[in-house]
């Protein structure tokens, strides 16, 4: 496939070491083949009975962790985690409220205390684990995630209203492409920087983007709003690096040359079915011959996008309406 140098660039990177919390902004990235994006996610804070063993923590679906698609309190507060001394900063308007080393199992105790605190509903204090070698991001595989500035915009224009980038929780944050553009690399090879990618797949995207990450508030329906314009809920793509190498701000992208993508709406209506929504990750599970009715689903049956209880889908009917 032909490959064409592009005016786009780099406009920010971020890492999440704690699964939920701040963002952390850097100015550069050192990637490895085929590892994921380095100190992200590499902690995370499980929920009170989740099936998650402490000592040797195995990734799972994100309903078993605290994190904002359910938790929006969490955008209440600014962390930040020193990746060497692992001390961890936690504050609201600059006031410190917290510092500990979650190095030491008096540190974790002491902020697990903290975030049954702090976060409503809680009937015990979550557990703070550290994944070894591995993460505790959406998906079990080493992805990188990447949201194209300009969709953004476009979306912006068409519903009329801002969207901060951080609701997206990415790694990285281009600019100067065609909006929709990031769609039609999936499969294809993209340079940043001085590291070579493959673009894997679309990002759908879940509650959590609802939640302003400034103020805490849930005041959007981000998935809801791209279903009802395109039929989706997906926005930015996961990326795998192909080999090692630095990406810092301000670099190139280089881009398969490609027909750009132009999103389709959605249609106008659809067939009435019995279908249920998860209030967390908008997956929707429909009613259908040869499938267990929703209904008849166990009491302990989880969501096999998010991991969250039967308890958290209500019905759902699609309002779908042509983009404008």
């Amino acid at each position: 496939m032909a490959i064409r140098r592009t005016p786009s660039e780099v406009k920010a990177i971020y890492r999440y070491p704690i699964k939920g919390l701040s963002p952390e902004p850097m100015q550069r990235v050192a990637l490895q083949a085929g590892c994921a994006f380095p100190f992200d996610r590499v902690f995370a804070l499980a929920r009170p009975g989740a099936p998650i063993d402490p000592e040797a923590p195995q990734w799972a679906k994100k309903g078993l962790f605290l994190m904002s698609m359910l938790d929006d309190r969490l955008c209440e507060i600014a962390t930040h985690l020193d990746p060497v001394s692992l001390r961890l900063t936690i504050a609201r308007e600059e006031r410190i409220l917290l510092e500990a080393d979650v190095g030491t199992s008096a540190g974790r105790a002491t902020v697990e205390t903290f975030f049954r605190g702090h976060v409503p509903g809680l009937r015990e204090a979550p557990r703070l684990v550290r994944s070894r070698d591995r993460h505790f991001m959406d998906k079990p595989e080493n992805l990188i995630s990447l949201i194209n500035l300009a969709t953004l915009r476009s979306l912006e224009a068409q519903w009329g209203y801002e969207i901060n980038p951080l609701r997206f929780r990415a790694n990285l944050y281009v600019d100067g492409l065609a909006p929709w553009r990031e769609f039609d690399w999936i499969g294809a090879d993209l340079q940043i920087g001085g590291v070579a990618f493959r673009v894997d797949c679309r990002n759908g995207r879940c509650g959590a983007t609802n939640v302003d990450p400034v103020t805490g508030r849930r005041d959007l329906d981000i998935p809801g709003a791209l279903r009802r314009a395109f039929g989706h809920k997906d926005l930015g793509v996961y990326l795998r690096a192909l080999e090692a190498g630095a990406v810092q701000v301000g670099d190139h992208v280089t881009a398969p040359d490609v027909t750009a993508f132009s999103p389709e709406a959605a249609p106008a209506s659809e067939a009435a079915s019995r279908r249920f929504i998860c209030r967390g990750c908008y997956f929707i599970y429909e009613d259908a011959p040869g499938k267990t009715d929703f209904a008849d689903a166990p009491a302990d049956w989880k969501c096999p996008d998010c991991g969250t209880d039967k308890g958290n889908f209500r019905p759902y009917r699609a309002q779908i309406r042509a983009a404008q």
